[in-house]
């Protein structure tokens, strides 16, 4: 068994998250019936919405509770901890996010408990429910029986309607800090007995972006090394980039000097360094910048988040980054690009075929370049993606992303992406202009590729 599940919190105190064990805490001033009967929990994933969730629902039905909260040994506890507990139900939102599942949930609900004082219902991912399920959700939010609980957790707290969260105790859930981290892995190590120093477990907690989850994984995964784990040793397991390496990096980024920054990223690949791991080591180093006041990292900053998104769908992992290079060390500001221009016709200067690459407008930048093929975006990939495409959208239009579910793409050539709809009136409404052009910053995004998009009526 994982340590994950073997060491997951089973009571309040051991919950690393502070600030969510003192808001569980406080619970326990107030008698069960007092307390509410729909809670929210919203934060990053791995941050401990699902552990913290479990642990509420043995409050409300240990049978043994101490004044810290639930004993975490009787039958109530363990069998919650196991999931084995017939009266708490753990349902995931992404994958029963329908009306039909929500209408079942709540047929149900009136029925007593089998063996708890409550029944429990922690909804993960809620967020993914359909505008219809949350209708139905809504309604027996609204009208509970008095031996029924809810905690919806999510990721995502935009997308809940506000009905919802009104009728919710919100607590939220913060990226773990590196104490709160060390705290969590510290005492794995003392029950493991892991050989391990305390550079390495720094090391560990700042890579895995506050994570209690990817941070527990990550131990387990260097616990299997052989004698003492230093800082080395972490960094080689896990393929975390050597600090001299990013220095030289961004060096050679200042002096725009493409051949030995894509000589980098090609001898990172061949020692089988996470590219993804590598671009997210430097947009650490540009956040720091940008913090110290730095503005001149923001471009970087944009240009590394896109690549990063492209990795996704790249088929070669390193070739975003690859672009990003290309295109950034091509650029020349056009007031040194004109005195070249004036230097070279009168033969004073010379090219240097080190770092001559065909300057190409950069990325994001609003330019109206003519769309050209760059083998990012194919039909297949598109098609593969298409349910991905239109929940890119949702944030920009409900109602446009829903005319896309009863669309379909139907050819991509040449920097065009034809998409085909059924209806007259799905294909006025998608063929507006500032629909198109929402349509063509969504696939920019997606795929790395600015494009052109028609829209057809087909034939069902």
């Amino acid at each position: 068994m994982s340590f994950y599940r073997i060491y997951r919190p089973q009571v309040i105190e051991e919950i690393d998250n502070v600030a969510v064990r003192e808001q569980l805490l406080s619970l326990l001033t107030k008698e069960k019936k007092q307390l509410p009967h729909a809670f929210l929990f919203t934060g990053p994933r791995g941050a401990g919405k699902t552990t913290a969730a479990r642990i509420v629902a043995k409050l409300f039905n240990c049978t043994k509770p101490t004044k810290h909260g639930p004993c975490g040994k009787c039958d109530q506890c363990v069998t919650i901890a196991d999931g084995r507990n017939l009266d708490v139900l753990e349902i995931d939102a992404a994958s029963n996010r329908g009306i039909d599942e929500i209408r079942q949930l709540r047929d149900a609900i009136n029925l007593s408990p089998s063996g708890a004082a409550y029944k429990f219902y922690i909804i993960d991912e809620v967020h993914m429910l359909t505008t219809e399920a949350f209708n139905a959700l809504l309604k027996t939010l609204e009208e509970p029986p008095a031996h029924a609980v809810f905690v919806l957790a999510t990721t995502d707290p935009q997308k809940v309607p506000a009905t919802i969260k009104s009728r919710c105790v919100s607590i939220s859930f913060h990226k773990a800090s590196a104490v709160e981290l060390a705290a969590a892995l510290k005492r794995i190590v003392t029950l493991e007995k892991i050989p391990i120093d305390t550079a390495a477990l720094t090391l560990l907690a700042a890579s895995v972006d506050g994570s209690f989850r990817d941070a527990v994984k990550l131990l387990e995964q260097v616990s299997f090394h052989k004698g003492k784990i230093n800082a080395e040793v972490v960094r080689n397991l896990i393929s975390l980039s050597d600090e001299s390496v990013i220095t030289k990096f961004f060096e050679s980024l200042a002096k725009k000097d493409a051949r030995v920054l894509l000589s980098m990223i090609e001898d990172l690949v061949a020692q089988g360094k996470d590219i993804k791991i590598f671009l997210v080591d430097c947009l650490r180093r540009l956040q720091t910048e940008l913090l110290n006041g730095n503005s001149d990292s923001k471009e970087l900053i944009r240009r590394f988040t896109d690549a990063y998104a492209l990795m996704k769908v790249s088929p070669i992992a390193e070739l975003p980054l690859e672009l990003v290079i290309v295109e950034y060390c091509s650029d020349v500001p056009a007031k040194a690009a004109g005195r070249a221009e004036g230097s070279e016709s009168q033969g004073s200067i010379k090219k240097d075929s080190s770092t001559e690459f065909t300057p190409r407008p950069p990325s994001g930048l609003g330019m109206t370049e003519k769309p050209m093929s760059l083998g990012l975006l194919t039909l297949e990939k598109l098609t593969e993606h298409w349910k991905d495409f239109i929940e890119e959208l949702k944030p920009f239009n409900h109602s446009m992303a829903g005319v896309l579910r009863s669309a379909r793409p139907k050819e991509v050539s040449r920097g065009i992406v034809t998409i085909e709809a059924f209806y007259p009136f799905h294909r006025d409404k998608l063929s507006e202009s500032k629909t198109k052009d929402v349509l063509i910053q969504v696939l920019k995004k997606l795929f790395g590729e600015k494009v052109k998009v028609e829209i057809v009526l087909g034939k069902k």
